[in-house]
């Protein structure tokens, strides 16, 4: 019977990242073409507006979910009509946060010194209802590893949002930050109705429950570890743009998205497949460190020569990609990729406590990070505007991570030197691939004035052959669960 169940389990991960690696890798590739290709039609202040619009709608979004999805994750078998009392939670804190968020504009306008502030926030709050809506489908389709149909829906959503604001870009470019604003809400929107689609529920008018108290509790835990968060995530936009104003916040903002892209879009997909699996395992503690350890593994050996190699070639992947207007984007972009880096790892490690409950932990780790990052991020500014902000708050994030990334390998039962000895191979791969590519800049391109594109494309491909081959040659077990992953995303076959 135990054969049986961890056959199944592991044929519904492979399903899950065959969908999730093709579905995501593909919106993804078309989401950030899209993106470039507005970046060069828009100017850095509409993003750096855009900006402060996303601290205050997605701050209340996590209000407003209330940590009630992870509750549904976490808890088993539940009652349809706790299920209900979840969704018509969301969809009143939502209506609420849109109404307050509408009367606060044109005082964080005011705040900001960003008027437009007044008439755009009222719009793009309408996201938390268009949100709000999906939160228990789609928590109910995590907590069933159907993966898949998570992906689908977010395939839905890009497959209608994009067109529509190239459309707008190209045949409207007068719009301006609106066709940012059309973006934001046209996504969340398609995604709700094909999670709504998709999930084996409907919303009933039947409330309450005999385990509704302990969801709760749970669920505020959680919020409070998901606001403390959200607020630590968003400080430093916060910080850069208050010191700094909207276009040096632009160039910043532009530059951290393009820095976490690949890391977080890895980790994100890892992190889907982590929470449910984390929550099936978390009485078996030897199957959990082995989950967790090759989780680590696989999300290291991409993200980490990926933020490495953007920060080795970030003047060149600034003019190509973003154009002359956003070449003052490229030194903060180096300095994020060590950001980067690090917030890939970082987020592997929540489920595992979650899993275990231990959210009071969270909790608290997450209110150290909200104190001293920001304090870090301000010092920072005021020393040496966005650039002092990473330099000082990078650091200080590091070191408080430490505690948390202790704190996991005491629940699963594991050490720093295993640790150490599972991400050793990725390091020295990733030693390897800097020096080739920092050897061949200075042998190959020293004084000669190559176009930019040449460049990159170059080194870029020069480091990607150095760090594969050398993973390969050091005989990694990364090397072999990569090969596995693959099979599973060029095929769609259940794993034997």
């Amino acid at each position: 019977m135990l054969a049986s169940e961890s056959l199944s389990f592991r044929r519904r991960i492979a399903s899950s990242i065959f969908w999730l690696a093709w579905s995501r890798g593909v919106l993804q590739i078309l989401s950030f073409a899209t993106t470039l290709l507005v970046a060069r039609i828009l100017l850095p202040a509409d993003y750096g507006a855009m900006a402060v619009v996303g601290i205050f709608t997605g701050s209340m979004a996590i209000l407003v979910e209330m940590g009630l999805g992870a509750a549904i994750i976490q808890f088993r078998d539940l009652e349809k009509r706790e299920i209900d009392t979840c969704f018509w939670i969301t969809m009143t804190l939502a209506v609420m946060g849109w109404i307050v968020l509408s009367l606060a504009a044109p005082l964080i306008a005011c705040w900001f010194k960003i008027p437009r502030l007044a008439e755009v926030l009222p719009v793009s709050a309408l996201v938390l209802p268009l949100t709000a809506c999906s939160v228990v489908s789609d928590s109910l389709l995590r907590k069933r590893l159907a993966l898949d149909r998570v992906s689908q829906a977010e395939v839905i959503g890009g497959a209608v949002t994009l067109p529509v604001m190239l459309v707008c870009a190209f045949g409207f470019p007068g719009l301006g930050i609106w066709i940012l604003v059309i973006g934001t809400l046209l996504a969340p929107a398609a995604r709700s109705v094909a999670t709504f689609g998709f999930a084996p529920w409907w919303p009933g008018l039947h409330i309450g429950g005999r385990r509704v108290r302990e969801m709760l509790h749970f669920s505020l835990t959680s919020l409070g570890i998901k606001v403390l968060w959200g607020l630590r995530e968003d400080s430093d936009v916060l910080v850069i743009g208050k010191l700094t104003g909207e276009i040096t916040l632009g160039l910043y903002s532009m530059a951290k998205d393009v820095a976490l892209l690949p890391g977080s879009k890895i980790s994100t997909v890892v992190n889907m497949l982590s929470s449910p699996m984390m929550a099936a395992l978390q009485t078996n503690i030897d199957a959990m460190r082995a989950a967790l350890y090759r989780a680590l593994r696989l999300t290291a050996a991409i993200a980490l020569p990926t933020s490495a190699g953007m920060a080795l070639v970030a003047d060149e992947a600034v003019e190509v990609l973003l154009g002359p207007r956003w070449a003052d984007a490229a030194p903060l972009l180096r300095l994020l990729c060590v950001y980067a880096a690090v917030r890939t790892i970082d987020v592997l490690l929540p489920p595992v406590l979650l899993a275990r409950r231990r959210e009071k932990f969270l909790f608290w780790y997450c209110l150290m990070l909200s104190i001293v990052v920001p304090a870090a991020a301000v010092c920072g500014a005021l020393w040496n505007g966005a650039s002092g902000a990473v330099l000082f708050s990078t650091p200080v994030y590091c070191a408080v991570m430490g505690f948390m990334a202790k704190e996991v390998l005491s629940e699963v039962k594991g050490t720093v030197a295993q640790l150490w000895t599972e991400i050793r191979p990725i390091l020295c791969s990733l030693i390897v691939m800097a020096a080739v590519v920092l050897l061949l800049r200075e042998v190959a391109f020293s004084g000669r004035p190559e176009p930019a594109w040449v460049k990159l494309l170059v080194l870029s491909a020069s480091g990607a052959v150095a760090y594969v081959a050398t993973l390969f040659a050091i005989g990694s077990p990364v090397a072999g669960e990569g090969v596995e992953v693959i099979g599973w995303i060029l095929r769609r076959r259940s794993a034997d």
